[in-house]
């Protein structure tokens, strides 16, 4: 999957309504789920870039342009992630200090 569908990362699962159709299960089942689909989505264009890479190196392809591009996409991917894996722990553990 290209890195433009990584924007609507989180869209998915907020749903705004005015009855309590979902419970909080429902609701941290689609957000677990995307949080997988996100890493499974960084992880595909980063093998993508690494088969630009080893194609280059081999003389497959001299398409430098595509592997910086792919080099690149990979690179945000990855950045993106890790920022929102960090928002995500970031979150998780001011919920842990709240006292009931």
């Amino acid at each position: 999957m290209q890195i433009e569908g990584i924007e609507n990362f989180g869209n998915n699962f907020i749903t705004r309504t005015n009855t309590q159709t979902e419970t909080r299960t429902d609701a941290f089942e689609k957000f677990f789920d995307e949080a997988i689909g996100l890493i499974d989505q960084t992880n595909s264009i980063h093998k993508q870039a690494q088969q630009k890479q080893i194609d280059f190196i081999t003389g497959r392809t001299d398409d430098i342009i595509g592997l910086t591009m792919a080099q690149s996409r990979a690179s945000s991917a990855i950045q993106f992630t890790s920022q929102v894996t960090s928002k995500i722990l970031n979150a998780y553990q001011e919920i842990m200090r709240i006292s009931i």
